[in-house]
């Protein structure tokens, strides 16, 4: 059998069993990584043997390499310098006295300086990738102590560089040579710079130039270059792959084009890295782990409560509130993927043994595994005894991501809705994929990103599990049905307000879940037909009428369920009336958007009948005016009539004014037995 069809079996065992083992996890709410974990230790050598760790090794290696590039897409240079006093000083801090507290303990024991310094880098980190992802789930990487745990993990990640550098010098493979050593690993750090610096300033115009193209797999292919390019020339500097992408990763993220690269890859990317914590879960020895079971769980206990302390002490060295500073250090107590990568190189070198390295494999797994129980935990311990503070600051941050608004597409229509939210005050995001318009308009001050909103990854960052209303205004449906169901899914009851080009179109749309469908092809003909019959002096009532006809008429046509078996005939007529009524609601707002002057029939009985403008109020009242008076039966109109001018039946007034003070003011021309209509209240004012 070939290499292609053992990694394509190895493929599939893989995630075969991972399907199983999460759907089974899901019903006793397992954390999905600790079902990854399981499947390693039940499809590798100390399980089953259904398959080997060689024969997933290339494909982890590509899941880290990806997870790597995309959470130094998370990191840019920018919220590094934002929160720079947490990054520096706590992140210091925490490195410092986690990587001394563990040498200590280590070398008192009996290892090496050498093992013990490497095994304090370990011990160190923790996992960006676990915590990361609990927190936006949660919705907490914007609350404080998400954001401390953030800047902490910058600095941990950024710190594997010298550290990996370091390994040939802690392995004693630099032939005793400490000057030289010093020198190259200066050398390799300079030139490790001077690439990303490259990368930094070149990056961006190529993918400007490749988004320009409006291509999505041109996109897709310069990702990959970028990703692996870099990654490939940092490995020639000594630096691992995975830490080379990583570089790549924060090289794009300063760049318009950031969160758009990690919706493109963040599919693959999650079955890769899927594939990289199953592999981690392979290497674990069963047996190796039955036989230490009480050491390790032990050892798992001392470094989860030590690393707690540690961090709890640098996060409260910055001043953070107790309840913060309690939250982060939780969060950060277990040990990363970064210490994988960096413990399997130690390996690789010598520095640690294999009995060592299964010890730390197996506390590692037993403290990743933990995590989400801990973090699920903590802050009912927290708001029970401590009731943590949140800083103005994040108060305010967070209050400015709640309720705003999301535009898909700055066309015209885009662009008036932004106008209007501007106008009222209301915040918004704007999601574009024209590299022009993204970089003219953010050059002019608006709140705009490059990015497909059909990716959850570019909806997540527009921040849409607290948006109140997504307006779609691109006119390509199957990009807008993208866009429905990857927003209804991560939020579900955000209103979603879409543009359709027919009106065939509208039941499909109703059904992936949009609120309002406003379509083109009806709105071209009704307003047609309203401006026909506007121009013939028509009143409004008839105008009126005709519209609500005319949608009645295209609602029962094109609003319908296609036939399913599995819904009851009663169901299926509740589903439609639904519909219908919501498709009818949208349209009735949107019917409001009438022309300025409209003309009004005076019908007998009305309460304006029979009396003069003056008696009325319209301007004082409804803040209407009235342009002329078309007298019954005759071919003239008295225009800009005075406030002593009587109307009488039949008689059809031209008014000017907003759609919802026409609207207001409509009934006192209207006779209905069921509408009880009154004269304002008298105003001192004679005006019309």
């Amino acid at each position: 059998m070939g290499d292609e069809a053992f990694i394509i079996s190895a493929l599939v065992v893989v995630l075969a069993c991972a399907l199983v083992v999460q759907l089974i996890g899901r019903k006793f709410r397992i954390p999905i990584i600790i079902g990854y974990f399981l499947t390693g230790i039940i499809v590798g050598p100390f399980g089953l043997g259904l398959i080997t760790e060689e024969e997933v090794s290339m494909l982890a290696e590509l899941g880290v390499i990806l997870l790597m590039f995309t959470i130094g897409l998370e990191i840019s240079l920018k919220n590094l310098l934002a929160m720079k006093k947490i990054v520096l000083i706590g992140g210091m801090l925490q490195l410092v006295l986690t990587t001394l507290a563990v040498l200590g303990i280590m070398m008192a024991v009996g290892f090496s300086f050498s093992v013990s310094l490497f095994i304090g880098f370990l011990v160190a980190h923790s996992s960006t990738a676990i915590i990361m992802d609990l927190y936006q789930k949660s919705g907490e990487v914007d609350i404080r102590h998400g954001k401390i745990a953030l800047g902490l993990l910058i600095f941990q990640d950024l710190n594997v560089v010298p550290m990996m550098l370091a390994v040939p010098f802690l392995a004693g493979t630099d032939g005793g040579d400490l000057a030289g050593s010093v020198v190259s690993f200066v050398f390799g750090l300079a030139i490790m710079i001077v690439i990303l610096v490259a990368a930094i300033y070149l990056v961006p115009k190529l993918l400007r130039h490749v988004a320009l193209t409006r291509s999505g797999e041109l996109f897709v292919i310069a990702i990959v270059v970028i990703c692996f390019g870099i990654a490939w020339l940092m490995s020639l500097n000594g630096v691992s792959l995975a830490l080379g992408a990583f570089l790549a990763g924060i090289a794009i993220s300063g760049s318009d084009y950031s969160h758009e690269v990690v919706g493109q890859i963040m599919p693959l990317r999650n079955i890769l890295t899927g594939v990289f914590f199953v592999s981690i879960g392979m290497m674990l020895n069963l047996h190796f782990l039955w036989e230490h079971l009480l050491a390790i769980a032990g050892i798992a206990v001392i470094l989860l409560i030590g690393k707690f302390i540690l961090n709890f002490v640098s996060v409260k060295a910055l001043g953070v509130a107790t309840g913060a500073a309690i939250l982060s250090a939780v969060g950060l107590a277990q040990i990363g993927e970064f210490s994988f990568i960096l413990g399997s190189t130690g390996l690789a070198a010598g520095i640690l043994n294999n009995e060592i390295y299964q010890i730390f494999l197996a506390i590692s797994i037993v403290t990743m595994a933990s995590t989400p129980f801990l973090v699920q935990l903590a802050p009912k311990i927290v708001n029970k005894y401590f009731a943590p503070k949140v800083e103005d600051e994040d108060n305010e941050n967070q209050i400015l991501k709640t309720d705003h608004e999301i535009i898909v597409g700055y066309g015209l229509g885009g662009q008036y809705v932004a106008k209007a939210l501007k106008r009222m005050n209301i915040q918004y995001i704007i999601l574009e994929l024209n590299a022009d318009t993204v970089a003219r308009e953010k050059a002019r001050g608006e709140n705009i990103i490059y990015g497909d909103a059909s990716r959850e990854a570019v909806l997540e960052y527009a921040e849409i599990r607290t948006a109140k209303t997504i307006a779609i205004t691109i006119p390509h449906m199957d990009s807008v049905k993208g866009i429905i169901t990857a927003a209804r899914r991560l939020n579900p009851q955000v209103s979603i307000i879409t543009r359709s080009k027919f009106i065939s179109e509208t039941s499909e749309l109703y059904h992936l879940g949009a609120d309002e469908v406003i379509v083109d092809e009806r709105e071209s003909a009704i307003q047609i037909f309203r401006r026909i019959l506007m121009s013939n002096n028509m009143p409004i009532q008839d105008i009126e009428q005709f519209s609500k006809e005319i949608r009645t008429e295209l609602y029962n046509k094109y609003i319908e369920i296609p036939h399913k078996t599995s819904i009851p005939d009663g169901d299926r007529t509740t589903i439609i009336d639904s519909l219908k009524v919501r498709a009818k609601q949208a349209d009735d707002r949107l019917s409001s958007e009438m022309a300025k002057v409209e003309h009004v029939r005076v019908e007998e009985g009305c309460v304006a009948c029979g009396k003069k403008l003056c008696e009325i109020h319209l301007r004082k009242q409804y803040g209407i005016s009235v342009l002329a008076v078309i007298r019954h039966g005759e071919a003239d109109a008295v225009v800009s009539p005075d406030v002593e001018t009587i109307l009488m039946k039949g008689d059809t007034v031209v008014v000017i004014g907003d759609e919802g003070s026409l609207g207001r003011m409509l009934p006192i021309f209207l006779c209905d037995s069921g509408l009880v209509c009154e004269l304002p209240k008298r105003i001192d004012d004679s005006s019309a």
